[in-house]
């Protein structure tokens, strides 16, 4: 998935007015999910988020050049040298840090949803490293907690129960049920006298929780049952500070992907991409030009770097999912005169299982707020229309993601070894645009243990890339709008809509004989005629929803 959300009509505007900058090619438009101002995000006053100032000297990605078709070998010979010499140096000024500051998967906040997209009403579904939760409302409390999906009854998951009328998570299988700190609050079998009613307080009733946060409209889970001491004494990565600032408007999305956290999160890091795998959605094929990132800092936190360029991008990595962008436009306008732009693309990449990561993308911007959806008058873009756009850019990675995870499968497969370890041996990346992936990727092998700590055994299962077909791989339905209350919502809007057309056209249709006179005729024929027409339109762009098949070839 890209990182970056669609500007095709503030690119338009600016390229009118800026023709010089156009020619020079000083002025692009990185792609930017499209945002929209919401309260959520005044939950909790954030930190400023600030790249590191202490700086290493990597001069290059460490990668060793494949053999080459050059007769001379002339390429190999003038370069050759220069790979070895720069991963000989990347390996040695990012190396090994203290155990003091090794990394743990299990000890960090994972945010596991936008609070507006999920419903108090309903317990809901998640899987968090492999391990299966249930994520519900505790009135009595008006907190989200969470749970192990399982009831200690007899294991059944209590993600299909349903919140009782005393506010408590009831299990759908024998009424069991458990109060906000998943204490047994009712078991119907049980005799109101003797052992069985004293069953209810037995610690063995219980549920296990586990500490949740709600934190500038993200719910954030700890994945330890037994860290709560740890968890209190943490904070959740914040979204910079801009987020609040009134000139700038938010957005946010999150969709469920079909390919594991490191090839996501890999694809985050790859700007180079855009102009190429979301041509005509965020980027365009004829814009593509070199990124010299520089690495400014690296260790078990994460990495950080820029370029210098125009755009200015700046990158960062807080492990273990959490990569933002901010994209800096220096530009001059007509009447108003330079403008300094702002953009923000701050993704969380969670994994929830082997092959399966959720992405949740929160965006801002600091101009054309005209053209995003928020709550001013002159703002009528609604959240659920610019997500069509959005998924487009999930779709655009979609397939390609799949087939790459695939290669990587079966190579790991093949040599029983860690794909991060030989990683510069079966891929090429002599250009410095591919620099922060190759950092995610010596971060993933030094410090991550080459894939997240999974709950329970990780290899039993095959990935979900290696055999769902691309009908499957691009379900917007399963993957977002379920998951989504904005296209939820209006999906069931235009599927009502779409059965009161169609009764109409019957009607009108019915109903055309009976007048004598042709003039009524014409009228509800044509009524008829409109109906009908309005229905398929409906019918057409509720697909938006559901599918949409995406040909890169089919885009010229």
């Amino acid at each position: 998935m890209s990182l970056l959300q669609p500007l095709s009509a503030a690119s338009s505007s600016v390229v009118a007015l800026s023709s010089s900058a156009a020619k020079n090619n000083s002025l692009r438009f990185p792609p930017l999910f499209p945002i929209k101002p919401t309260s959520l995000f005044s939950h909790q006053a954030p930190r400023r988020l600030k790249f590191p100032p202490f700086p290493l000297r990597v001069a290059a990605p460490p990668t060793s050049p494949p053999p080459t078709s050059d007769p001379d070998n002339k390429l190999t010979e003038t370069h050759g040298d220069q790979f070895r010499e720069d991963e000989f140096r990347a390996e040695e000024e990012l190396g090994d840090e203290s155990s003091a500051s090794k990394f743990t998967w299990r000890d960090h906040w994972y945010p596991v949803s936008l609070i507006e997209d999920l419903d108090p009403g309903l317990p809901t579904p998640f899987q968090l490293l492999g391990r299966d939760l249930v994520l519900w409302f505790d009135k009595s409390n008006s907190q989200w907690v969470a749970f192990d999906d399982k009831c200690p009854h007899r294991l059944a998951p209590l993600s299909e129960g349903r919140i009782d009328e005393d506010g408590n998570l009831q299990c759908s299988y024998h009424g069991w049920s458990f109060d906000g700190c998943g204490s047994c609050t009712r078991i119907p079998q049980a005799a109101s006298e003797g052992p069985e009613a004293r069953a209810v307080r037995s610690p063995k009733a219980c549920v296990t929780r586990f500490p949740t946060m709600i934190s500038q409209g993200l719910l954030f889970v700890w994945p330890d049952e037994n860290g709560w001491e740890r968890a209190n004494a943490t904070k959740p990565p914040m979204l910079p500070e801009d987020f609040d600032k009134p000139e700038f408007s938010t957005v946010t999305i999150q969709r469920d992907l079909f390919y594991g956290y490191d090839t996501l999160m890999e694809n985050v890091s790859d700007p180079s991409h855009i102009d190429f795998a979301h041509h005509k959605v965020t980027g365009r094929r004829d814009r593509a030009k070199p990124l010299p990132f520089k690495m400014e800092s690296s260790g078990p936190w994460g990495f950080a770097g820029s370029s210098d360029d125009n755009p200015r991008i700046s990158a960062k990595f807080v492990a273990p999912c959490y990569y933002i962008n901010k994209i800096e436009i220096d530009t001059k306008l007509p009447i108003v005169g330079d403008q300094k732009w702002v953009i923000w693309i701050c993704s969380f990449n969670v994994p929830m299982a082997p092959g399966k990561t959720r992405s949740i993308v929160c965006s801002a911007r600091n101009f054309f707020q005209f053209t995003m959806p928020g709550p001013a008058w002159w703002q009528v873009i609604p959240r659920w229309h610019e997500h069509w756009t959005s998924n487009k850019v999930y779709d655009g990675d979609m397939i390609v993601l799949q087939g790459q995870e695939k290669i990587f499968l079966s190579m790991s497969t093949e040599g029983q070894e860690d794909v991060n370890k030989k990683y510069s041996k079966i891929t090429f990346t002599p250009t410095q645009a591919d620099r922060f992936v190759l950092a995610f990727r010596n971060w993933l092998r030094r410090h991550g243990n080459s894939q997240p700590d999974w709950f329970g055994s990780s290899g039993q299962q095959p990935l979900p890339s290696t055999f769902l077909s691309k009908r499957q791989m691009l379900d917007r339905f399963e993957q977002h709008t379920l998951k989504c209350s904005s296209c939820r919502k209006a999906y069931e809007a235009f599927r009502t809509w779409q059965k009161l057309l169609i009764g109409a056209t019957i009607f009108f249709c019915a109903t055309v004989g009976i007048p004598s006179d042709m003039q009524p005729r014409i009228i509800l024929a044509g009524m008829a005629i409109l109906c009908s027409g309005i229905a398929y339109a409906l019918h057409e762009l509720q697909k938006n929803f559901v599918f949409v098949d995406y040909v890169h070839a089919d885009i010229d």
